[in-house]
């Protein structure tokens, strides 16, 4: 027989042991309550049964057998009310007066109390149910007669039989309600953890579409859901990206290759000049410098997003990098015609390390420079804005159009579809890897006309 699913859950594991657990302690409590209880009813009759024989004892010294006798009558005539029985007799040993028939032969006069087991030898005649053990204290009188006193265990025997019946209640009612409770959650924990599984399982089949359905409670499964979600939206958009990549990838590194080859081919067809061989080696040098400096930014890129990349991080002025940095590519764009205004604030100081924010704000600057026109204006400007810190590169060229703003921070993507454009397409998806991995954020903004790139360090 197969076993049914649910019992194999974690859950009703759990819920079995922490149900034993609290069985043992419910017993525990209730035994202990149950021996207490006894306990406090025996020392209650004893303590009444000394204090009754006691003053009974007074009663003969003070006031004589006449009075002992008639009180000992009076409380005879109402034994079955009391449930308290008498015995006296002679210093012989006979029967004086009580609603016992014969005295117990195990019970000595010493004034203290002890359980004798009640026969019909000696139980009062008008009880039909005498067995068991009752409490009973006996003591001397002044003239050496004996008074025996005892105290009927009946109604104290239906009370704890009563007490044993809750306690057997109590303990088969948890049971049976912590059972229920453990089905109850293990169900529901099953249902939340299959709408898991089910769409693990449809994912594997290729619907990568599909996402865990939340409910409502905003509970630790939905927390783990939403967790989820995310990861597999993450993922999806890799697996997009990545196709897009592997597209223009096979462009971007296949041409630079095709044209080395043609070029080594068309070398080798017909004998040339010391010289003409040096310029194709030197087109192919460049070519395949082209192809390492594409592939060394995927590595820096694919390092910095994954928060492996290995630099020191250090209190870094940013104001003398931006200078440097900005020093040297104005002599750049001054060749062609351009111009670079450095408006930067002294001393400005950011946690962070000094390659990378160096890589990205040469490619900033390497972008504003290609795309700004002739006699064009550049601005590298630094600053503080509140709390934090914000490097703006901006420009005159044709800018960015808005709706391409968040794309162009991908791998591969330039506005030129065509693909004709100089460069590879990674210098945005660099700069936005080394952004976000020193926790900062980039905006891209209409410089009318123009770019204006802001990277904000929050401090």
């Amino acid at each position: 027989m197969k076993t049914p699913r649910i019992l194999k859950t974690s859950v009703i594991k759990l819920v079995l042991k922490y149900a034993i657990f609290i069985t043992i302690l419910i017993t525990l409590g209730l035994s202990f309550l149950y021996w207490s209880t006894s306990q406090y009813t025996d020392a209650q009759l004893e303590s009444g049964l000394k204090f009754e024989l006691s003053k009974l004892k007074e009663v003969d010294a003070t006031q004589g057998r006449e009075k002992l006798i008639s009180i000992l009558s009076s409380n005879w005539q109402e034994g079955l009310d009391t449930r308290h029985y008498y015995l006296l007799v002679n210093d012989k040993g006979e029967k004086i007066l009580g609603d016992l028939l014969a005295w117990p032969k195990k019970l000595d006069p010493n004034e203290e109390v002890v359980n004798i087991w009640i026969e019909n030898d000696i139980a009062p005649i008008h009880l039909e149910e005498n067995d068991g053990y009752w409490p009973m204290i006996a003591g001397k009188l002044a003239d050496g007669s004996e008074l025996l006193i005892t105290l009927s265990v009946l109604p104290a025997e239906d009370i704890q039989e009563f007490t044993l019946f809750i306690i057997a209640i109590i303990l088969i009612t948890s049971i049976i309600f912590t059972m229920m409770m453990g089905w109850f959650l293990g169900q529901t924990i099953l249902k939340r953890i299959d709408n898991i599984n089910n769409t693990a399982k449809a994912i594997e089949t290729g619907e990568l579409d599909q996402r865990i359905v939340l409910s409502s409670n905003n509970d630790e499964f939905d927390e783990l859901g939403q967790h989820l979600n995310s990861m597999l939206d993450m993922i999806e958009k890799l697996l997009s990206g990545m196709r897009e990549v592997t597209d223009n990838i096979a462009h971007d590194l296949r041409s630079p290759l095709t044209r080395v080859l043609n070029h080594l081919d068309v070398a080798l067809l017909e004998s040339r000049s010391e010289k003409e061989y040096k310029q194709v080696i030197q087109d192919a040098v460049i070519q395949i410098q082209s192809l390492i400096t594409t592939f060394n930014s995927l590595l820096e890129i694919t390092q910095t997003e994954a928060g492996s990349y290995r630099g020191e991080w250090l209190t870094i002025n940013i104001s003398c990098i931006c200078t440097d940095i900005g020093e040297l590519y104005a002599a750049v764009a001054e060749e062609k015609n351009k111009y670079i205004h450095l408006d930067i604030a002294p001393n400005l100081t950011i946690i962070g390390n000094q390659h990378l924010l160096s890589l990205a704000i040469s490619n900033l600057l390497e972008n504003a420079i290609k795309y700004t026109s002739n006699n064009g204006k550049i601005e590298l400007k630094v600053r503080t804005y509140q709390d934090s810190t914000a490097i703006v590169i901006s420009d005159d060229g044709p800018g960015i159009p808005e709706e391409f703003h968040d794309k162009v921070f991908e791998r591969f993507v330039r506005l030129d579809n065509s693909r004709t454009t100089e460069g590879n397409g990674l210098g945005l998806s660099l700069v936005k890897a080394v952004v976000e991995l020193h926790g900062a954020k980039v905006y891209l903004n209409d410089n009318q006309p123009g770019l204006k790139v802001k990277i904000v360090f929050d401090d």
